[in-house]
């Protein structure tokens, strides 16, 4: 009898005609655009003829003409999407008045009738009077009915068509929306010298009521074609724990960040996942004091990090756009917040510009010492002075806009040509002190 029991057992499982999902096998790819795609590995028990099969572990936020399924060796006659199902909010919302039990976070559970349950909160009447709860401390809530509405998640069924017993896998592809993901950097500046520590990582957001237990992480970087959307930027490619060059491992256009393997993404959770390994870098740090032609002004000059994306600086991958916090270290070891940026995506040999706000003890004077302007010329001559207060050298970009046909007829200090409209002063100024320059300059017009 046991042994028959056994055979009937197995034979259940065979003809079984749900899909599975393979354990450990699921791979969730966000994009920045809020939408990813999911693939579903399905162990797929099939019996001889045709076969009905149904599957429903699907995200609630799926794009319905999406859904792809690959599998070979047997003919797939048609693939059906059934759209009638709740989301729980929704369906509790359906029965407002009805009797609940809302469990708090470490507190007992209270009953009550049901009168409004949205994204933030849920308000209950108690024999007490009227009771809300925030969303974020509620454990639970039960509805207090025998008729419970089982359709909370959107089905795909097929009719598939199999000569003679077997066993296959089948892989699910399709897209959903309600996901996204951004790269955040934290840059940790040495006061004391030209390094900084670099940690990104990809914070990911799972904004559906879908629980995504044991699968693997990927994001993308850039846009691609949804919805006529036809601009497509550069993606990534990297690998948690590898190296950087182990990481590159570029695929047509793209590349993709792999986060990790196993992974647990759970229903409207953010989580920041390490995008790459720390790094030691070199960076710069200059004072800018930027001026036009009629400026005259006393000001602390704005403070720019700026560091290049290259091999020799420990960074061989395009970047990705994001946001940057900036950190100082002082000369005791505290770590100081001075600025935060956005990043855009920066390729491979670029340069990346930070502000980092304005300086206390470094000043900048600018004043016109003569303005001469007749019919068809104008001759100004300015003067600009850098005092450093601090204790520390410090590099200087003095930038001079000039819009017109314009010469320098004579400067005290060299300058660099930067366009048609831009030259600057490079200057090393030593602590403590200070330095002026002088020039003038020339248009003329018919």
């Amino acid at each position: 009898m046991k042994k028959l029991l056994i055979v009937i057992f197995a034979l259940n499982i065979l003809v079984a005609q749900e899909l599975e999902p393979i354990q450990n096998n699921r791979t969730l790819t966000i994009y920045k655009d809020s939408f990813a795609i999911i693939k579903e590995p399905i162990l797929w028990n099939l019996k001889d003829g045709k076969n009905n099969t149904s599957f429903n572990n699907l995200s609630p936020n799926i794009v319905f003409d999406s859904p792809f399924l690959n599998i070979d060796g047997v003919e797939v006659g048609s693939q059906t999407l059934n759209k009638n199902f709740y989301s729980t909010d929704s369906y509790l919302k359906k029965n407002i008045g009805s009797l609940v039990e809302v469990k708090p976070i470490n507190d007992s559970a209270v009953q009550g009738a049901l009168l409004d349950i949205n994204s933030s909160s849920v308000s209950i009447n108690t024999n007490k009077g009227l009771m809300i709860f925030q969303r974020s401390r509620v454990e639970y809530v039960l509805l207090k009915s025998k008729k419970i509405q089982n359709k909370f998640t959107p089905q795909i069924s097929w009719e598939i068509f199999s000569e003679g017993l077997e066993s296959v896998t089948a892989e699910l592809t399709y897209l959903t929306s309600g996901f996204s993901w951004k790269p955040v950097y934290k840059l940790q500046l040495d006061s004391l010298g030209a390094t900084a520590i670099l940690s990104i990582d990809a914070e990911v957001v799972n904004g559906s009521n879908m629980n995504l237990l044991g699968v693997d992480i990927k994001v993308v970087e850039g846009l691609v074609p949804i919805g006529g959307n036809k601009s497509s930027n550069m993606a990534m490619i990297a690998s948690r724990g590898m190296t950087m060059s182990e990481k590159t491992n570029q695929l047509g256009d793209f590349y993709i960040f792999s986060l990790g393997s196993n992974m647990n993404l759970k229903a409207h959770e953010t989580i920041q996942f390490p995008l790459m390994p720390k790094t030691e870098i070199g960076y710069q740090k200059k004072y800018i004091f930027e001026n036009s032609e009629r400026d005259q002004k006393d000001e602390p000059l704005s403070i720019e990090i700026s560091f290049e994306n290259s091999k020799e600086n420990n960074l061989e991958l395009p970047l990705p756009s994001g946001v940057v916090y900036l950190y100082e270290k002082s000369m005791n070891g505290e770590l100081s917040f001075i600025g935060k940026n956005n990043l855009s995506q920066l390729y491979k040999g670029g340069n990346a510009v930070l502000d980092a706000g304005k300086a206390f003890d470094i000043i900048g004077k600018r004043r016109i010492l003569n303005f001469d302007r007749q019919n068809k010329s104008e001759e100004s001559t300015i003067s600009i002075q850098i005092m450093n207060t601090s204790n520390l050298s410090i590099k200087v970009k003095a930038i001079e806009k000039i819009v017109g046909d314009w010469v320098i007829k004579e400067s005290s200090s060299m300058y660099i040509k930067e366009d048609a409209s831009t030259i600057y002063f490079p200057l090393e100024i030593q602590a403590n002190s200070s330095e002026l320059i002088t020039y003038t300059y020339r248009k003329e017009w018919k």
